[in-house]
């Protein structure tokens, strides 16, 4: 098996954050970005880092939270939300198998999206005060949710058409690109761990659960992990990670 160099490498995760983010970066090969899959970590690394710097220079906790918010949408482009809203249509509808399929590519959003999407933001919202003078929780949901999308997708087979789960699963998942994944999103929760263990180890614990919720969820609805179902991923397990370290900062 032919190994990749750094160079490589390095133009993987250039691609994979083009795809991901709305940071500018000269890459647009979905190809390539979906064989960096496995650096996904590095991609939340880095929104977390943007993130929680803009949140540092605030001077209150609405404000931050609110800078946050805006921050999030414009440096994710929306992209994992739009996945949050079609999975939640289906979920709220109580749908399954081709079902719940239809009811996502519909390009029309239902009430179940629009409820969902907005409990969402008011759950990041009062995370993002909640922490906004923590940044490396901050830093530790993003790392964890950018993880939430591999570890469903390795959990779950393909789906049977050819779209960008199918894409990133078969390129970026492998036996290979799972011990490199693994590595990556070790060293970086370990940094964040080291410097601030108990709530970022909180985050980042409740981010492993929820990827797991979401990963049974979505096998018994749809059997596969689609696109939709790896931005639901994102989405869910980023709040869940703000919202536990915010009760756990409460109670110290």
């Amino acid at each position: 098996m032919r190994v990749p160099g750094v160079t490589e490498l390095l133009r993987n995760l250039g691609c994979l954050i083009a795809f991901l983010t709305r940071i500018p970066v000269s890459c647009h090969d979905v190809r390539e970005a979906a064989r960096g899959y496995p650096l996904v970590p590095l991609v939340g690394l880095l929104e977390g880092i943007i993130v929680a710097a803009t949140m540092h220079v605030a001077p209150e906790p609405g404000v931050a939270a609110a800078l946050a918010l805006i921050l999030h949408l414009l440096v994710t482009g929306g992209l994992h939300l739009d996945g949050f809203a079609d999975y939640s249509d289906a979920m709220g509808a109580g749908a399954r198998g081709e079902t719940a399929a239809r009811i996502m590519k519909d390009p029309r959003r239902g009430g179940f999206a629009l409820a969902y999407t907005i409990v969402l933001l008011v759950a990041k919202y009062a995370g993002f005060e909640a922490v906004w003078r923590s940044p490396l929780v901050v830093v530790a949901s993003y790392i964890a949710a950018a993880e939430a999308m591999y570890t469903v997708s390795a959990l779950l087979p393909a789906p049977g058409y050819r779209g960008l789960g199918w894409l990133f699963r078969n390129l970026g998942v492998s036996r290979r690109g799972i011990a490199i994944n693994l590595v990556i999103y070790a060293s970086a929760a370990l940094a964040t761990v080291l410097l601030e263990a108990r709530r970022v180890l909180a985050a980042l614990t409740a981010g492993a659960a929820m990827s797991l919720l979401v990963a049974r969820d979505a096998r018994l609805r749809l059997g596969y992990a689609s696109g939709d179902v790896l931005g639901f991923a994102y989405e869910t397990v980023h709040t869940a990670a703000l919202l536990v370290a915010a009760l756990l900062e409460a109670r110290l």
